[in-house]
C-alpha cells in the first residue's frame, strides 16, 4: 500500500513539473511573440515621434499622453494591415516611440509621402511594414502644430460633428467672440464681416443660422478633425478644423475651416457656392453698400485710376483706403496670412501684409502699361497691369527702397463697385 502511495505521489508530482513547464513556456512563448500595431496600441501609455532630416539627425520631439488624444491616434494604429515594403518613393521620415505599461519603450521606423499627407503612412516592424491609416498622418502632423492641444472635447459637440462624419480629435482653443452687429462690409473695412458671413452659408448648409445672434458675445470652439477635407480642397485637404459656435448654451453655428489656409467648407462636404446657391460675385453683392459715399467714387475710376488711388493712399499713409481700393476676395486673405493657428483668423491688418504697406513711407507711380495677349496671363474678367513706382521703405525686409516694378491684376468684382485690385506682385 505504502509503495502505491509512493507511486501516485511521485506521478502527481511529474505532472505537475510538466504543467509548470508547459505553463512557463507558454508565457516565454507570449512574450517573445512578435510585435503588432494592434498588439502595440493596446498597450501604449505614451507615443512620441521625431522628423528624421536628411542627415538622420531627428528634430524636436513631440510626445502626447494625454488619454482621450491617445486613444484617438491608437484607435487608427488598430486598423493598420500587414503590406509589402513601400517602395522608394519620396518619403518624410519619423522616429516613432512607444511607451508601453510596465516600463518598456519601442522605436519604430515610420515613412509618409511628402505631398500626400493624407495618404497612407507606413510603419516598421521587425517581421516586415503595416499601412497605416491617413487620419494617423494627419494627427501625427497637426500635433506637431498645435503643441497646447487638449483632449477635452464637448461630448455634445462631438455627437453633433459625428452626425456629418466628422471626429473631433482634439480641442485647439474655446474663444469668446462678439459676433458683428449686421452682414454688411463697408470698402476698406478689415473684412471680420466677409469671415462671418462667408461662414454663415456654410452654416445654413446643416439648418443653423448666426443671423439671430448678431451683434451678440459667443463660444467659438475649435476642433481638429481627423478626417481629411474634400477633394476639391487639393493640397489643403490635412488641415481641417471644426468650428462649433455656442449661444448660451446651444449650437448655433458649425463649418469646416483649413486654418491658416482659408476658408473650406460645410459640415455635408460642400462648397461654397453649393452651399449658398450663389456665386462669390452674386453672394458679395448683397454684403456691399452700392450707395456708400466711397464705394461711389472708386466705382467711377477706371482701373489706371484705381491704380493711382491705391498707391497714393500708401504715399499717404492712408491704408484703410489703399484697402478699399482691393476687392473683397483680396480682403479675406489678410484673415488667414500667417495666422497662429489657436484661433479663428488673424486681429486686423498687419504690417508684414500683402505688400508690406506698413513699411512704405512715400510711394510715386512713375509708368502704367496694360498688358495684353498670352504673356499677360490673366483669369477670365481681369486686366493686368505693370506699374513702375517709385518706393520707399522704412527698413529692407522684401524690397530695397527705389523705382521697381510691380503686377497689378484687377477685376470688376460687381458691377456696382467698379476695378478693384485683386492682387500685387513682382512677377
Amino acid at each position: 500500500m505504502r509503495g502505491f502511495v509512493a507511486h501516485a505521489v511521485k506521478s502527481l508530482l511529474v505532472w505537475l513539473s510538466v504543467v509548470v513547464f508547459l505553463l512557463a513556456a507558454g508565457c516565454a512563448l507570449r512574450s517573445e511573440a512578435p510585435l503588432t500595431p494592434r498588439g502595440l496600441a493596446g498597450r501604449a501609455k505614451a507615443v512620441e515621434w521625431e522628423p528624421v532630416t536628411r542627415s538622420g539627425e531627428s528634430a524636436s520631439p513631440r510626445r502626447v499622453a494625454d488619454p482621450r488624444i491617445l486613444s484617438c491616434l491608437l484607435g487608427y494604429l488598430k486598423e493598420a494591415r500587414e503590406v509589402g515594403s513601400p517602395g522608394g518613393e519620396s518619403w518624410s521620415e519619423y522616429r516613432l516611440s512607444f511607451e508601453l505599461r510596465g516600463g518598456r519603450k519601442v522605436q519604430l521606423r515610420y515613412v509618409v509621402r511628402k505631398f500626400s499627407r493624407c495618404d497612407p503612412g507606413y510603419l516598421e516592424f521587425p517581421r516586415g511594414w503595416y499601412e497605416v491609416p491617413g487620419q494617423f498622418n494627419i494627427l501625427v502632423e497637426a500635433l506637431t502644430g498645435y503643441p497646447d492641444a487638449s483632449g477635452d472635447v464637448d461630448p455634445r459637440d462631438a455627437a453633433f460633428l459625428r452626425r456629418y462624419g466628422w471626429t473631433p480629435a482634439f480641442r485647439i482653443n474655446t474663444l469668446s467672440v462678439t459676433l458683428p452687429a449686421e452682414f454688411r462690409h463697408r470698402p476698406g473695412e478689415y473684412p471680420v464681416v466677409l469671415y462671418w458671413a462667408y461662414n454663415n452659408e456654410l452654416n445654413r448648409d446643416v439648418g443653423l443660422d448666426l443671423t439671430p445672434v448678431l451683434g451678440q458675445t459667443v463660444e467659438a470652439r475649435l476642433y481638429k478633425v481627423a478626417e481629411p477635407l474634400p477633394e476639391f480642397m487639393h493640397s489643403r485637404r490635412e488641415a481641417g478644423r471644426a468650428v462649433v459656435v455656442r449661444y448660451r448654451g446651444e449650437i448655433v453655428g458649425a463649418w469646416l475651416d483649413a486654418g491658416s489656409c482659408g476658408f473650406a467648407c460645410s459640415l455635408k462636404g460642400r462648397r461654397f457656392e453649393e452651399a449658398a446657391g450663389k456665386t462669390w460675385e452674386e453672394w458679395i453683392a448683397g454684403l456691399v453698400d452700392p450707395d456708400d459715399p466711397l464705394e461711389r467714387e472708386l466705382a467711377r475710376l477706371s482701373p489706371e485710376g484705381v491704380i493711382r488711388a491705391y498707391f497714393e493712399a500708401v504715399d499717404r499713409g492712408d491704408f484703410a483706403r489703399a484697402h478699399a481700393c482691393e476687392s473683397r476676395r483680396l480682403l479675406t486673405s489678410y484673415l488667414f496670412c500667417d495666422m497662429d493657428g489657436r484661433y479663428l483668423y488673424n486681429p486686423g491688418y498687419r504690417d508684414h501684409d500683402v505688400g508690406g504697406l506698413a513699411n512704405i513711407t512715400a510711394a510715386r507711380v512713375l509708368a502704367i502699361e496694360r498688358l495684353e495677349g498670352p504673356e499677360a496671363l490673366c483669369p477670365p474678367g481681369t486686366l493686368r497691369y505693370m506699374v513702375s513706382v517709385d518706393l520707399q521703405v522704412k527698413e529692407l525686409v522684401c524690397f530695397e527702397s527705389g523705382p521697381q516694378v510691380r503686377f497689378v491684376l484687377l477685376r470688376r468684382e460687381i458691377p456696382e463697385t467698379g476695378w478693384r485690385i485683386e492682387a500685387v506682385g513682382t512677377g
